[in-house]
């Protein structure tokens, strides 16, 4: 008789805003709502086993349209079974115009 294979764990993690915006990239907008934690199972060999998604992300701020629906995606997450949102600071960075020295964000 076979003995069982132990499964291998698995813990997927997200970089939420590289992902986003490699999905924004390539033009695939129909993939904004990709349910992350299907994809990484179906990405799982036959001896693993997904334990936990860990999504990391940062609020969008200074953008209200942006901002409600990054809830809403967020919130969607948030009803995954095994998986975490950790949450960073968005920083903004400055620009300045080469030709009149101005720096704005």
């Amino acid at each position: 008789m076979k003995k069982p294979t132990k499964l291998k764990r698995v813990v997927a993690y997200i970089d939420g805003f590289n992902l986003y915006f490699g999905l924004k990239s390539k033009g695939w907008k129909d993939c904004y709502w990709l349910n992350i934690q299907l994809l990484v199972q179906k990405l799982l060999k036959s001896d693993q086993t997904l334990v936990i998604t860990k999504y990391f992300t940062a609020r969008v701020s200074r953008q209200p349209e942006k901002q409600k629906k990054q809830g809403i995606f967020i919130d969607a997450l948030n009803t995954l079974k095994d998986f975490k949102i950790f949450y960073g600071h968005y920083l903004i960075t400055p620009y300045k115009c080469r030709k009149c020295g101005n720096t704005y964000v």
